[in-house]
């Protein structure tokens, strides 16, 4: 009894976080004011960020981007090996592919275009839609996964914060960076994050489960 209210519990907080996706999704689609709220804010950004080399926030468009999906997994990916734990193995090695493959399908259905040329400092996603951001849903859905196993398994205090301060402060430079290249709107920043945050509970809670089941 005690673990199907567990379950039902854990429900409602996943269902609760789609809701408020689905909700903003269709508040950030259907409402013109949005759009001329993300306009507003790209510049803003991009202004404030001015003093920067512009190649700083392409960053994640080249090779960076593939290397810190890839150094967690291999190096957690090794532990879990050797630890045995292969349901943590099989959900570090599948979350980037279904936030990718979710993403794809939260665009085709909302088919939001891309911010205007003019705000774009890149044309390397000119034909694709915009919401919701690959790039940040990707990020805070892998890094999201490295700061809880970080918590979970890591005994250095030291490597924890380290490691923690690294995670967090990725995903919030790919979102920004979404942003000052102007490639995406904040909203669809703030919508990859929330939609990152559904993926990201309905993982800890399959973990979870299979923990107190084996």
């Amino acid at each position: 009894m005690a673990n199907v209210l567990v379950a039902l519990s854990s429900m409602k907080k996943i269902i609760f976080l789609l809701v408020i996706f689905l909700v903003y999704t269709i508040f950030v689609n259907s409402c013109p004011a949005v759009t001329q709220w993300d306009e507003s804010l790209i510049a803003v950004f991009q202004q404030i960020t001015s003093f920067l080399p512009k190649y700083i926030f392409m960053l994640p468009d080249c090779v960076l981007y593939t290397a810190m999906i890839i150094i967690p997994i291999v190096g957690f990916g090794i532990f879990f090996v050797r630890k045995k734990l292969y349901c943590d193995l099989t959900i570090l090695c599948a979350i980037p592919l279904v936030a990718y493959l979710l993403n794809c399908v939260v665009k085709h259905i909302v088919r939001r275009p891309r911010p205007p040329i003019d705000l774009q400092i890149t044309s390397i996603h000119p034909d694709s839609f915009s919401y919701v951001s690959s790039h940040s849903l990707v990020t805070i859905c892998l890094w999201g996964m490295v700061i809880l196993y970080l918590n979970k398994y890591c005994k250095n205090v030291r490597v924890k914060v380290i490691g923690n301060t690294v995670s967090i402060f990725w995903i919030l430079f790919v979102g920004l960076s979404r942003i000052c290249v102007g490639v995406h709107n904040p909203s669809d920043v703030v919508g990859a994050y929330l939609l990152g945050g559904v993926i990201l509970l309905v993982c800890v809670k399959t973990l979870d489960y299979f923990t107190k089941t084996s």
